[in-house]
This record gives C-alpha cells, structure tokens and sequence, in this order.
C-alpha cells in the first residue's frame, strides 16, 4: 500500500513539473472539440433548411402585410421608415447572430435532429415553400383577393381549427407584434398622434390590443399558404409543431428574435437622436435624412420646402409662389390594392387592338417592379406616376367584351346534366328558362374564365388574371350540380 501512495505521488508531481494533463483529461479534449463543431454544422443545417436564415425579412412581410393595424400607432409610410431605421442600425448579419445565440444555450441535439429531418421531408419542404411564397410581396395581390374570397365562402371548421392550431404552435403572430411595436416606438417623436409621456402606456395596451388583427393577418396568409394542401398533411404538420421538439424550435426562435429587435431597437435609437437633431439643426445638406428617410417621407418631417427639390431647373429660377403640392408617403404599389386585377383575355384584348394603352401598361408595369427606381423619383414625379397609372388601369378595366349569355354571375348559373356527345363530356346549362350546352374551352362566368373540365357533377372553370405588377393569378372556380330545394329536401326527408 505505501508503495502504490508513493507511485502516485511521484506520478502527479511528474504532472505539475511537466505541465502535462492527466490521461483521462486528455483523453477527453478531442471529444469535446468535436462536440462544438458537430453542435456547430447541425445549427448551421438547421438555420438553412428552417428557412431562419430569412426569419426577420419573413416577420418584416408580416407586419407590412398588416398595414396601419392601429391608426393611431403608425401613420402610412413610417412602416417602411422604421425599417430602414432598424436596417441601418442593425444589419442582418448581427441580427442573425442574435436570434442564433438561444438555440446555442439550449441546445438540444434530439430536438435538432427531429426538426431537420421535418424540414427534409418532402411534406416539410412543400409547407415551408408554400409559405414564403405568401407572404413574398409577389403574391400580394393574389392574398388579397383570396381574402376577399374567404368572407363569401370560408373554409369548413375542420380546416379553420387545423390552421388555428398550426398558428397557435408556430412564433409568427408574437414575433410580428414584437416588431410592430418597436416600429412604433421608434416613431413616435415623427407622429403627432403620439404624446411621449404616455409611449409606454400605449405600447402596453397595443400590446394587447393588436394582438388579434395580427393574428387575423398571420391566420389569412396560412389559409392562402395551404389552400392546395389537404388536411391530413396539415394535421400532420400540426403535430409536428405540438411535438417537444417543435414547440422547443418554436419558442427558441421567438426568444432569439425578441433578443434581436430588443437589440435592433438600441442601436436604432441611438440613429434617430442623431436624426432629429439634424432636422433641428435646420440643414441645409440633411445627409443622414437624404440616407434612411424615404423620400415621400422627408419635407413631412422638416416642415419647409424638400431640400433636395433643385432652387434653378432649365427654365431659370424656381417659383415657390404657389402652395406646394403636400408630400405622401410612398406605398410603392399599395396605391392600387383597390382596383382589381385586370382579366387576362382583356389585357389579351389590349395587346391585340389598343398598342397605345398597352405600351402604357407595360411602361408602369416595369416602372412598379423597380423600387430602386421608384425611390429616385422627386415626390412630384412619383405622385404623378401612382395618378397615371390609376387612370391607366381604370381604362383598361373599361375595355368593351363581347360576352355570351354564360358570363354572368355564378350563382345564377344552373347545372342540371351533363352528357356524352362524340365521346367528349357536355354539361347541360340553364339560366331562367335557356338552356344552354358547356364544353371543354368554352367562356363561363363574369371575369372570362375558360372551362377546364367537365365531369360528372362538376364543372371545373380556370379564370386568370394580370395585377398592376403583370404577375398572372390563376383562380378556379367549381360549379356543382344544381339541385332544387325540392329535391333538397326531399333527400333530407
């Protein structure tokens, strides 16, 4: 025994002269390096395929999808404001970093792993494509009228109360709230509806009461997501969410992202003492306003005449005698979400018949894709395109069609048989006391739509339309067998 506690002693002053580590430390040292770096590439893995790398951009379309959710928390245009503000201040590199720092300090490799394999599957990549293509400013227009839609025929409550779980699971709707009030907050020295003594106050009842409109935004873009999508792969797709490791990959990116704003928010600060106090300064240069404010924004916030509109143009000295036209903000499209998309025959009809108008359309369509463009524009230039355009779009909504009597109104169309006429299917039609025979290729409906399909009990009508974006939207519409109330009820007997 005293042999052995003499070998050891030996053997561990053998250590201290040497510096060397103890067999079992070093032995150890490898695996624990290889952990990191294994920890490392499956979050970088995960980052990718979750789609995560793109989480703020995906929040930004949210809260820009929600528009003025609250008129007295952001006037139009200070959207678009703030974000360039937060962008400024914060870039997307250090965001990212942020939101990543939770899921490094709770980490779970089980998690981790069952959240990629989901993202891999082909169920997972079609959810995860479907709903970037959403909220992508592409299919606004599309979202838009698919809302419209859902007030006259909403979803059965099978499929609303699927959704409501998948929302309820997922970070969205608490992610775009966080963001939409640090853009109020970051506005609220340029909004006069806003008392600066009471900014905390109001944000703590926005908190609340925006909570619902946000998640009624956040509810229509899933619907619009998922409208190609059966139910049972969005159950499955809930209970993914409603899984350990999908409420652990849900809460974990909310906590990242809340730490992000909450950063974003300082840094943004700190830009928007130094903006105001140049805008207190008077100018005359206003280089940091000429930088981050959007032009329709920034004679709104100086109060004088826009200091980058020219004192002298070609014909001499400027004449400010007369009022000044007042600047509006910049929706950069958001002008025309109230005229609808142009059918696609008429604009066919154009091209065709109208070469005038139809340069025109063409001329606005590529000038409303190029937001850099747009941004150039003096206020004057880009107030005069957004009216031109509008009247544009109204004279090509005005185009004369010839239309047969099938082009009316869907609810007064009756389908009451279809038949086989030389092997090809005929749907035998009736409007009042006309009867009329429908085939395959035939113009049905009040917006030009073309019958795809006939078969028995259904027919299956195509619509497609051009939004002031030239995007082609594609609607379908299904026309059933008609019964009578009498037959209804006499099933139901």
């Amino acid at each position: 025994m005293r042999i052995r506690s003499y070998m050891k002693i030996l053997f561990f002053l053998w250590i201290a002269l040497t510096g060397a580590q103890p067999l079992s430390v070093s032995a150890m040292t490898p695996p624990v390096q290889e952990d990191l770096i294994s920890r490392n590439y499956k979050l970088n893995v995960l980052f990718k395929i979750s789609g995560l790398k793109d989480a703020l951009g995906n929040i930004e379309s949210v809260v820009e999808m929600s528009g003025n959710i609250d008129e007295g928390a952001l006037v139009p245009g200070q959207g678009e404001f703030a974000r360039r503000i937060m962008r400024q201040a914060y870039s997307h590199e250090k965001f990212y970093r942020m939101l990543r720092r939770p899921f490094i300090e709770d980490y779970k490799p089980q998690h981790v792993r069952s959240v990629v394999e989901w993202y891999r599957s082909a169920l997972g990549k079609k959810i995860l494509r479907l709903e970037n293509e959403a909220i992508d400013p592409a299919s606004r227009s599309a979202l838009e009228l698919f809302a419209k839609k859902l007030l006259k025929s909403p979803p059965d409550e099978e499929r609303v109360s699927l959704v409501e779980r998948i929302e309820g699971s997922a970070y969205r709707t608490e992610a775009g709230k966080t963001l939409f009030l640090g853009y109020v907050k970051l506005m609220h020295p340029f909004n006069k509806k806003i008392d600066a003594k009471g900014l905390r106050k109001m944000l703590k009842t926005l908190e609340g009461s925006i909570t619902e409109p946000m998640r009624e935004v956040v509810l229509r873009s899933l619907l619009f997501s998922y409208k190609d999508i059966k139910n049972k792969d969005l159950e499955k797709y809930a209970e993914f969410l409603n899984s350990p490791a999908g409420q652990w990959f849900s809460q974990t990116t909310l906590t990242g992202f809340k730490k992000g704003i909450k950063k974003a928010s300082y840094k943004a600060d700190l830009i928007q003492v130094e903006l105001l106090k140049e805008i207190d300064s008077g100018g005359p240069d206003y280089p940091l306003l000429k930088d981050i404010v959007p032009p329709g924004q920034r004679y709104l916030l100086i109060g004088r005449r826009d200091p980058f509109q020219p004192l002298v143009d070609d014909k001499g000295l400027v004449d400010f005698s007369e009022p000044e036209r007042r600047s509006v903000a910049r929706l950069f499209g958001d002008e025309f979400r109230d005229i609808p998309p142009l059918a696609l025959p008429v604009f066919a009809k154009i091209e065709d018949q109208y070469p005038k108008l139809y340069k025109e359309l063409k001329h606005f369509e590529r000038l409303f894709n190029n937001r850099e463009e747009l941004e150039e524009l003096e206020d004057e230039e880009y107030a005069d395109s957004v009216v031109n355009y509008r009247d544009v779009l109204e004279r090509s909504a005005d185009i004369k069609m010839d239309v047969s009597p099938l082009q009316v109104e869907y609810d007064s169309l009756r389908m009451t048989g279809v038949i086989m006429k030389k092997l090809e299917a005929v749907a035998m039609f009736e409007i009042e006391t006309t009867g009329y025979a429908v085939k395959k290729g035939d113009l049905v409906g009040p917006s030009f739509g073309t019958v795809e399909e006939v078969r028995d009990g259904q027919v299956i009508v195509i619509e497609k339309f051009r939004d002031y974006l030239g995007n082609i939207l594609t609607n379908q519409k299904v026309i059933q067998f008609y019964q009578s109330p009498s037959n209804e009820g006499n099933k139901n007997s």
